[in-house]
């Protein structure tokens, strides 16, 4: 819901005449980034990779796509404000909604009824009108492109999606697009018109009303060939309304209706269709309409600009277990979900160029504390060709060029280089060092490599999806869309696949014989290994879940959209204890979501809004609360009897 994420290191400060604030989201075209105009205006910036703006084709179409969405001027569309077509990055600029996604609406409270599944329908059957209109034709509408404001929907990204094909990167067969909404002609490799997003409307409307796909979950090689070769599952729909989407999901292109008839079969006649905001009460579920007031009220205060002290960016890195980063320009830079560990002695990683620096004086075991750590520099290093930080892990250092194809390893106690590769392929990054391997993306395949030399293991085609395996054993878990697949970690076989469905979040935990994976409120814990897994145990929460699962003295430990933290049994599912939590940032009315919990020698410590708080892991009992001078603060890690937690100026 309305999730911003800290500005990493290397993400830009400022694009155009525009100051980003926080990432939103990255997609295969780019990232894109909440920012502000000179004016103080609120707008979201895609940012375009590289690897695409550098094809020319590619920016012929970007520039064609660009210049018919600015002429689209429907209501219900989120307008193009400002774009760069020939700069180094391109970009552009549109309306920012604080709302939430139709899709994490579907997820969180469930499929909606019938008048609101109709008006959402001709709003959005009105923003493709309008996208059509222009000369465009969206092909990737699903609900993660609908976002919900109180005075209804918005369709994003209309367009650039067309500008991504027929580039070098989508030549090898791939289809661009989401499987389920992707048309069959789509994925006969015919030509895709305005029809096909009709179809992709019919199979929004579906998942709206049922609350899945009317093609099932599963494989996206599966849910395509039923696209293609089987019927629309309409079974939960209203009779009228599924008359309505069967048409749209017609399998020839040219038995579907217009976008007029489509407004005419749901009750709305194309004159009659309101070209301005849906009134509140009228249209959005209840639950959804308390969600998007939500979001509205958790929009952080953009009115002044960040303060900066100097240009350097430093990480720091304490050995063990503890990692927290600050930097110059006052935003955390290690609140992304990997976290830098293993550098040996008590060290300080100063990335601006790369400084190692060791603590000269600090407390040992036995020794008084002291005010301040005495430090002295170990080594440096400058970054060039685009290099950034991605991992530390067992005595290296290990830089990536996303655009540039480059993979550097630096001994972390001199900041000798150990090996150099360059990648080949497009997009690339570091996704894990786990379990003795080193695993990247680029292009369309995940490599799994010898972290110590850089040697190639095997490779693995996912579609540039590139996720981060878990290696535990001769098995390795990777989390993707809807399901997680283990290989083989010598050679990268697939070896079997669990589905988890709609909702599913970015990370998998791997414990004591066991995967456990969340997919929107219910966890599974699943038996792990190289033999295909069984099915333990589902827990069900209240909502759905929102961080990692922390798997700590026989307990799984997660937080929910609702501001809870739960604990289960990790052996039979049995939930041990909820918990809610007080503070501004958990009033029902704003709450975004539980903090991932830091557990550790039978004590669960937590930031709630300007708190740092430690309970009893095992009963829930509180043990100590202290109240910082910060708004909000941000627990990273433990050492030996400290707590280490960040504030949002990047303070540790």
């Amino acid at each position: 819901m309305a999730a911003f994420a800290p500005l990493a290191s290397g993400d830009p400060e400022q694009v155009g005449r525009y100051r980003l604030v926080a990432r939103l989201g990255q997609g295969g075209m780019g990232r894109v980034y909440l920012a502000r105009s000179p004016s103080g205006r609120v707008v979201a910036v895609k940012v375009v990779r590289a690897a695409l703006a550098d094809d020319p084709g590619f920016r012929r179409r970007f520039v064609r796509e660009v210049a018919a969405a600015r002429r689209v001027a429907g209501f219900f569309t989120a307008a193009v404000i400002d774009a760069d077509t020939k700069g180094r990055p391109a970009w552009l600029a549109t309306e920012y909604v604080p709302g939430l996604s139709l899709g994490e609406a579907v997820a969180e409270h469930g499929a909606w009824p019938e008048h609101a599944v109709r008006r959402l329908g001709a709003a959005l059957a009105e923003a493709l009108g309008a996208v059509h209109g222009a000369g465009v034709v969206h092909r990737d509408l699903k609900p993660s492109n609908v976002l919900l404001a109180a005075d209804g929907p918005r369709v994003i990204d209309f367009g650039i999606s067309v500008a991504a094909e027929d580039t070098r990167l989508t030549q090898t067969g791939t289809v661009v697009g989401t499987p389920g909404f992707i048309p069959p002609e789509q994925l006969r490799g015919e030509k895709a018109g305005p029809a096909a997003d009709v179809f992709a409307l019919g199979a929004v409307l579906a998942h709206t009303a049922t609350g899945t796909s009317p093609f099932g979950s599963g494989a996206a090689h599966a849910v395509n060939y039923r696209v293609v070769h089987e019927e629309p599952d309409l079974g939960g729909l209203p009779p009228r309304l599924a008359e309505v989407t069967a048409r749209c999901l017609a399998k020839d292109p040219d038995r579907r209706p217009s976008i007029p008839d489509v407004l005419d079969d749901l009750g709305q006649p194309a004159g009659h269709v309101p070209h301005g905001p849906l009134p509140e009460d009228d249209w959005l579920p209840g639950p959804v309409a308390a969600a998007i007031a939500r979001v509205q009220a958790a929009l952080p205060p953009l009115g002044a600009a960040p303060a900066t002290t100097d240009d350097e960016t430093t990480a720091t890195v304490v050995s063990g277990s503890p990692t927290a980063v600050t930097d110059g320009h006052a935003r955390p830079f290690l609140t992304r979900r990997r976290l830098l560990t293993g550098l040996s002695a008590t060290a300080v990683l100063a990335v601006g160029g790369v400084t190692a620096l060791v603590n000269g004086g600090g407390s040992g075991e036995g020794e008084k504390p002291r005010s301040a750590a005495k430090l002295r520099q170990l080594w440096s290093r400058p970054l060039a060709d685009g290099l950034s930080l991605e991992e530390v892990a067992n005595g290296m250092v290990y830089l990536c060029s996303e655009d540039q194809g480059t993979i550097q390893a630096l001994d972390s106690g001199d900041g000798g280089r150990r090996w150099q590769r360059q990648v080949p392929g497009d997009y690339t990054m570091i996704t894990s060092v786990t379990g003795g391997t080193l695993y990247y993306g680029s292009g369309d395949h995940l490599y799994a490599a010898d972290p110590d030399t850089g040697e190639t293991r095997w490779k693995f085609k996912d579609h540039s999806l590139h996720m981060g395996p878990i290696t535990v054993g001769e098995a390795a878990y990777s989390h993707f869309p809807g399901l997680f697949v283990v290989q083989d970690a010598g050679t990268g076989e697939p070896l079997w696949s669990y589905e988890l469905g709609d909702g599913t979040t970015e990370d998998i935990a791997v414990a004591d014989g066991m995967v456990y994976a969340h997919a929107g409120p219910v966890l599974h814990a699943v038996e792990a290994g190289t033999r295909k897994g069984a099915r333990v145990w589902t827990h069900r929460a209240d909502s759905a879940a929102v961080t990692r699962p922390v798997v700590a003295d026989g307990a799984v430990y997660f937080g929910s959209r609702d501001g809870t933290l739960y604990a289960v049994d990790a052996r039979t599912g049995k939930e041990r204890w909820r918990r809610g939590f007080t503070g501004r940032l958990w009033d029902p009315r704003i709450a975004n979501g539980a903090a991932t919990p830091v557990v550790a020698g039978g004590v669960a410590h937590f930031a709630d809004s300007a708190y740092v708080s430690a309970f009893d892991a095992a009963t829930a009992t509180s043990l100590w609360r202290h109240r910082t001078a910060a708004e909000e603060v941000d627990v990273l890690a433990l050492t030996t009897g400290t707590v280490l937690f960040t504030d949002p100026n990047g303070t540790l």
